[in-house]
C-alpha cells in the first residue's frame, strides 16, 4: 500500500470511529439524559432534586461537552474552518468547567459511600484538569500536546457514557448490588480508559521517533 493510500486509509478510519463514537453519545443522551431536561422533582428523583441547582448544569454542560468533542477532532474541520474549530473548543472547555465543579459538588454532598464520593470527585478533576492541561498548551502553541491532552479530556468526557452502559449491563446480570456497581464504575469508568490512553499515546509517540 502506497503512502497516499495509506493516509486515505487511516483518514477514513479516524472518521468511522469517531462517527460510531458521537452516535454512542447521542445514543446516551436520548436514553439518560432528556429526563433531566423536565426540570420536575418526578422527573429528578428524591436524591437529585435537592441538588437541582448543580445537577441540570451539570448535566446541560456534560451533554454539551459529550456531543462537541468527536467534532474537535476532525481534521477537515481543522484545516477547512480553524475559525469553527476554535469556537467550539471554547464551547467544550467552557462546558466542562462548569459541568467539573458541578460534578465535584454533586460528588461530595453523595451519600451512597467513601469510595463512590471519592471516585466521582477523581473524576471531576481528572476532567478539570486534563481539559484545563490542552488550554495551557494551545494559548503556548503547543499543538501536539495540546491534540494529546484533548484527547486525554474526551476520553474522562466519555466516562459518563461508559459509567452508564456499564452499570447497565452489570445490574442486568445481577453482577452486584446498587452500591456496589456505583462504586465501582465510579473509578474504572474513568480510570481504566485513561490508563490504556496514555498506554496508546506513549506508543505512537515512541513509533513515530523510531520512524524518523
Amino acid at each position: 500500500m502506497s503512502t497516499s493510500q495509506s493516509g486515505r486509509a487511516k483518514r477514513a478510519g479516524s472518521r468511522i470511529f469517531l462517527t460510531v463514537v458521537f452516535l454512542i453519545a447521542v445514543y446516551f443522551v436520548v436514553k439518560h439524559t432528556l429526563r433531566y431536561f423536565n426540570l420536575t422533582e418526578e422527573s429528578y428523583g428524591p436524591n437529585f432534586w435537592p441538588r437541582v441547582n448543580w445537577v441540570f448544569p451539570h448535566v446541560i454542560c456534560g451533554v454539551v461537552a459529550l456531543l462537541v468533542g468527536p467534532f474537535q477532532f476532525s481534521k477537515n474541520l481543522r484545516a477547512k474552518r480553524l475559525s469553527l474549530h476554535r469556537k467550539l473548543g471554547y464551547v467544550y472547555l467552557i462546558s466542562v468547567l462548569i459541568g467539573g465543579i458541578a460534578g465535584y459538588v454533586l460528588a461530595a454532598t453523595s451519600s451512597v459511600n467513601l469510595t463512590y464520593e471519592w471516585g466521582l470527585k477523581g473524576l471531576s478533576i481528572a476532567w478539570l484538569l486534563t481539559s484545563g492541561m490542552a488550554l495551557f498548551f494551545i494559548l503556548n502553541r503547543k499543538t501536539t500536546q495540546h491534540k494529546e491532552w484533548m484527547v486525554r479530556s474526551y476520553v474522562v468526557t466519555f466516562a459518563f457514557v461508559i459509567f452508564r452502559l456499564s452499570y447497565d449491563i452489570l445490574k442486568y446480570y445481577e453482577a452486584g448490588s446498587n452500591e456496589d456497581i456505583n462504586a465501582l464504575m465510579s473509578w474504572a469508568s474513568w480510570s481504566f480508559p485513561l490508563l490504556f490512553t496514555e498506554a496508546i499515546l506513549q506508543y505512537r509517540k515512541t513509533f513515530k521517533t523510531k520512524r524518523k
